[in-house]
């Protein structure tokens, strides 16, 4: 552990080094462009002093530099919009470019050669092919404004466009085009062979993420969006904290005109199709799911006027939108519930199979005794198989069971007599507000505020209160950014933002804080939070039962401080910067607060022979509980910080060549619990208690408050060219270093690393006795000791471990890339690009292993039972008995069980690609972009994009990691993708009521296609705690060979021998799942009426209604003999969504 004052430490040097980098440090992750040039004259000589006005068309805002010596000039920190540029010198004709269309951190070069006249003549020159990339190495695109309102998005998720940039592909390709409202799911992109936690997003350059979950947590409104950049390699020195890449979406500002969108989108199941796996319900004769979606807004944007008080043309403008969206959805749910006889106790009518000629013999736990005359025990049968008397509490839980509704299977039974088709949705608002004004030439401010306010309502069964499977969980997830510029001089501008960011989800089960243990006679020692829940094997449960969280809350907030300078040298574009973000993540989440107890039929059946005697429905009448849990778990509350300063120079070394150079330096703070609820297990310390090692340290008391140390190295460079090799051609390249300071979620859960600070009181029978009676409940629950519990606690337990040198994960980024513009208003361009991952979050693991050696020392001995050397100082759990295995005997701490590695650091990837596109900006009615990429994304740990994992996961991760080294899961090796809106070329302007059936209309397209991912094969029966078997054979099928039914080689896999660890690779190279085509398509007919336009709209998500089959079962379950059982086994059971029509109609002005 380290000393206290080690945190002060980093933010000292943050604060000396911003002050030394610049008098005022530049924005990072800016969602302006930049316009820069060179004038020359007819000569080519160049020409200083010239004046140079950029106004925009929208605000009419004049934005001005003048040329320096040598003739360059630069506009920096331009609104992303549509720009004329004017240059005029003395003694020359003047030179103007219309049609500029500016994008995110674009850095648009506009020469311009002046000849020698008087100032009234200008030459105007239009702007119409997608400018070549002349000034910046960074890897990317942008999606334009038309894309994002005009192409059919399944679900009007606008970050989906992402996925049609080269490089960009998702962890999770089925998608039901239901906005999200986790947000989780185009959350994790993986960007150029990137960690999916390593992403950032942002949001008019502000945080959108909160970075210990990195979930988007505002997604805007399509209609409040002016576009969006994805840089997917070898950004600039104003980007860093990422190991993935940055999507940067620029949000809409008001105009000198108003303008106004209402829309309206809906969704019904009638319109979709039917899924390939789909089967008849017996009961409905239905083969879809019940659906209705509704999505409907608008959007208000223009000056700020008052009447006979302000005018704001010219200076303020206000945008403002506001959209919902409603979803509600029904699914069949079947169960068994209780028959009205066994309700009252009888059963005489239970029997165990629809063959049964007798019922089930039950017997009466409360004669219970030891055998007289031999073994074990015995108890007396009920007579007729009728209970007569009953537990209190269990009577009153029993109003709460639902009478059957249905024909049973079978009337012996009884199964799945009990149909619900509740229907459960999703509510969400979405608003947008935003303010410009221009102070003055030299000041402008503009302050920001989004949000997304949604409820889901999971309804299960649709029985209320005691519900098994219901929940409600209401998200509030804001983002709110205020931002000045400030020109000190023509080429010195200031830039100050600041953002807060926050998510609030509250997560509830419908009884919540409704005292219905109380009310249902349960004794006071069973805290009054929800329900409790109640499992009966074999029926339907009541009380919430979901094994997740059932009431809490998980609230994330950033605030985030940035301040920035541009300075325009000569030929050299200065950037200097430094951002500041404190983040909390408060979470409090319970499973089973008011307990889970469960009935197994174990205290009804006969003890001397209990095969097919005993039901669990009579032991819950009984109030015998076979076991289950109570868990007390506390709010959890953590803070931590990070920060960074970067300096950048965009040098023209000659009008042709520009280098890029930067550096950055990243530091982040380990997260602090605010009530020092923190431990760990040090297993390298020794106990003065037991002599031996391990430890359990607590946070301020035996241990720092602080469990991983500052790393301070994070020194991240940048370096990259554009050369111009004529005015059509650029060569581009550029390697970078960028530090992640990630955190994991799972160093957030209390359960990890607030071991000690919750608890749970586990409930389990002993013998022929249950565990309690219902009606009387346990004697004790087990209370959370906290640091009271000592070094010594959860000897003989699992516990986790946080490794306090753990680096910062980082990425080593380059590129070389040539773009070229072709007739016809075409840009291509082709890329190798890599990524390396170093230090990567990865799977956790067990550190308490058994080194492989003594698999082939001890074989089949390891399972020998030995003399326990702790018997008597462990007093509970599997290590107090006399005897313990051998092979615990050997592991590194016998006297614990599993240490689990926390936020574990340790992971790589290595990724290669060649990428090209050919992009037609919008001209004579066509706009058409095309993407592909052909690559390999290596890596060594399965979990290394999410950083939790269960154990086992990995071969041998102490003393072989380099096993695990393969292609990853989701590598897709080739991807490619088609945009295009076209404006039909149809109809009849000289007849005008004809032309508004013939004219106007445009088809717009999405098409995507991807190879499969590689398969991954588990499954071993050998004891070694390890998941993968033998490779024994060629498991790859030709395409003739393949099927739904046996998609790959089952026979090439066997069990590996006892106690030696299995070959087959993690993912199987040249064994890959099903590939993925997707078409989506939508026609738009336009009206015009004056300013308005009317767009009705018809959209196909699936045009084509292509079945993408999910991949096949590849688990492999052998069995004592090492023979597979699984008959599911290489077989695809499932696909993706079929084809879905949405219809629309939006209004504009």
């Amino acid at each position: 552990m380290f000393i206290s004052s080690q945190r002060f430490a980093p933010r000292i040097l943050l604060a000396v080094a911003a002050v030394l980098a610049a008098p005022a440090a530049m924005m990072a992750q800016t969602a302006t462009a930049t316009i820069t040039g060179t004038v020359t004259d007819a000569t080519g000589a160049v020409v200083p002093g010239a004046q140079v006005t950029v106004v925009a068309h929208g605000t009419g805002l004049t934005y001005q530099a003048n040329s320096s010596s040598d003739g360059s000039y630069t506009v920096p920190l331009l609104p992303v919009g549509s720009y004329d540029i004017t240059i005029a010198a003395t003694g020359f004709s003047g030179f103007k470019q219309t049609g500029i269309v500016l994008d995110v951190g674009q850095r648009f070069r506009a020469d311009a050669s002046l000849k020698t006249g008087g100032s009234s003549e200008t030459i105007t020159v239009t702007s119409t092919t997608a400018p070549l990339q002349t000034d910046e190495s960074s890897v990317g695109n942008v999606i334009e404004g038309r894309a994002i309102q005009e192409l059919p998005l399944n679900g009007r998720q606008p970050f989906t466009l992402a996925l049609l940039v080269p490089g960009v592909q998702t962890t999770s390709r089925a998608s039901n085009g239901f906005a999200d409202a986790s947000n989780q799911g185009f959350s994790r992109l993986r960007i150029n062979g990137g960690s999916t936690l390593g992403n950032q997003f942002l949001l008019d350059g502000a945080m959108d993420t909160i970075p210990t979950i990195n979930e988007v947590s505002v997604v805007p409104m399509v209609d409040s969006i002016a576009e969006f950049r994805v840089i997917t390699n070898t950004p600039a020195a104003e980007f860093g904290m990422s190991s993935g890449g940055y999507v940067n979406l620029a949000t809409k500002t008001g105009t000198n005109d108003i303008h106004l969108t209402a829309y309206e989108f809906v969704r019904n199941d009638i319109l979709n199709s039917v899924n390939r796996f789909a089967t008849k319900d017996p009961i409905t004769g239905r083969l879809k799911p019940i659906l209705r979606y509704n999505q409907f807004g608008g959007t208000v944007g223009g000056p700020v006027r008052i009447p006979w008080l302000y005018n704001g043309h010219d200076r303020t403008f206000f945008f403002f939108g506001y959209e919902q969206w409603h979803q509600r959805s029904a699914s069949l749910q079947r169960s068994t519930v209780p028959t009205a006889l066994q309700r009252s106790g009888d059963f005489s009518q239970t029997y165990a199979t629809a063959t049964s000629t007798t019922p089930i013999p039950i017997y009466d736990p409360s004669t219970t005794i030891a055998n007289p005359t031999g073994n074990g025990f015995i108890r007396t049968r009920f007579a007729g198989n009728k209970i007569t008397t009953f537990d209190p509490v269990a009577l009153a839980v029993l109003k709460y069971y639902p009478q059957p509704n249905i024909a049973p299977v079978d009337t012996k039974t009884n199964a799945n007599n009990f149909y619900s088709e509740a229907t459960g949705g999703i509510d969400q608002d979405v608003i947008a507000v935003r303010g410009d004004h221009r102070i003055s030439d030299a000041d402008s401010i503009f302050a920001r505020y989004a949000g997304n306010l949604n409820s889901t309502h999971t309804v299960g069964y649709g029985l209320g209160d005691s519900d098994p499977l219901a929940r409600n969980d209401t998200r509030k997830n804001y983002n709110f950014a205020v931002g000045e510029t400030h020109t000190f001089a023509p080429t010195v501008l200031n830039e100050f933002r600041a953002s807060f960011v926050r998510q609030k989800l509250t997560f509830l089960a419908p009884s919540y804080n409704k005292n219905y243990p109380q009310a249902l006679g349960f004794p006071s020692i069973i805290p009054q939070t929800l329900f409790p829940s109640v499992a009966v094997s074999g029926m339907i449960a009541v009380g919430p039962t979901t094994g997740t969280f059932t009431a809490g809350n998980r609230i994330g907030t950033v605030i985030q401080f940035a301040d920035s300078v541009s300075w325009i040298r000569g030929r050299h574009s200065f950037k200097f910067g430094v951002e500041d973000h404190i983040t909390r993540y408060n979470q409090l989440g319970q499973i089973y607060p008011s307990g889970n107890f469960s009935f197994t039929g174990s205290y009804t059946n006969n003890p001397q022979s209990p095969a097919g005697t005993g039901v669990a429905f009579a032991d819950f009448l009984l109030g015998q509980v076979a076991g289950g849990q109570l868990t007390i778990n506390p709010a959890f509350a953590t803070k931590s910080w990070a920060g960074g300063i970067f300096a950048q120079d965009d040098f023209k070394v000659t009008p042709k060549l520009t280098f890029n150079v930067g550096i950055r330096y990243d530091i982040s703070g380990p997260p602090v619990e605010r009530h020092g609820w923190f431990s760990t297990f040090n297993p390298y310390l020794i106990n003065s208690q037991t002599s031996m090692p391990g430890v359990m340290q607590y946070a301020g008391v035996n241990g720092s408050r602080l469990f991983v140390r500052y790393d301070a190295n994070n020194i991240a460079p940048r370096f990259g060219f554009a050369y111009s090799a004529d005015d059509k051609t650029v060569i581009r390249g550029g390697i970078a270093v960028i530090y992640n300071p990630v955190e994991s979620a799972d160093i957030h859960q209390v359960t990890n690393t607030g071991l000690g600070f919750s608890s749970q009181t586990t409930f389990s029978g002993n013998g022929p006795y249950s565990a309690f009676q219902l009606s009387k409940g346990p004697s004790a629950l087990i209370a959370p000791a906290g640091a009271a519990g000592g070094p010594t606690a959860y000897r003989g337990q699992s516990v986790f471990w946080q490794n306090p040198f753990a680096p910062t994960p980082y990425s080593l980024q380059w590129n070389f890339a040539v773009q070229r513009q072709l007739p016809g208003g075409w840009t291509v361009s082709a890329a190798y690009v890599g990524n390396k991952g170093t230090h990567l979050l990865g799977g956790n693991y067990n550190v308490n292993t058994l080194n492989p050696v003594y698999y082939a020392q001890y074989g089949t001995k390891l399972q020998n039972q030995v003399p326990n050397p702790f018997y008597g100082k462990i007093t509970t759990g599997t290590l107090s008995g006399t005897t313990i295995s051998q092979s615990q005997a050997l592991l590194p701490l016998p006297d614990y069980l599993s240490i689990t590695t926390l936020a574990r650091h340790g992971a790589m990837s290595i990724y290669h690609a060649l990428q090209a596109t050919a992009e037609h900006r919008y001209s004579h009615g066509l706009t058409l972009l095309l993407a592909y990429s052909k690559s390999k994304l290596i890596n060594d740990s399965t979990s290394s994009d999410s950083g939790e994992s269960t154990d086992g996961t990995f071969r041998d991760p102490i003393y072989r990691p380099y096993l695990e080294r393969s292609l990853d899961p989701n590598d897709t090796s080739q991807n490619l993708s088609a945009t295009g809106v076209w404006e039909l070329p149809i109809g009849t302007p000289s007849h005008r009521a004809l032309n508004v059936l013939t004219g106007g209309w445009q088809i717009q397209g999405i098409l995507q296609w991807q190879t499969g991912t590689p398969l991954t094969v588990t499954g071993s029966n050998n004891f070694t705690g390890t998941p993968f078997p033998n490779l024994v054979g060629n498991p790859t099928l030709s395409r003739s060979q393949r099927s739904i039914s046996k998609w790959f080689n089952t026979a090439a896999f066997a069990n590996p021998a006892a106690y030696t660890i299995g070959n087959a690779p993690r993912t199987l190279p040249a064994t890959r799942g099903p590939a993925f085509t997707n078409v989506n398509a939508s026609l738009i007919k336009n009206i015009r009426m004056e300013k308005w336009k009317l767009e009705l709209r018809a959209e196909a998500f699936n045009l084509f209604n292509h079945p993408n089959l999910n991949n096949p079962n590849t688990s492999f379950t052998p069995d004592s003999t090492g023979v597979n059982t699984n008959a599911l086994f290489g077989t695809i059971t499932s696909a993706m969504d079929p084809r879905v029509f949405q219809i629309g109609v939006h209004l504009s002005r």
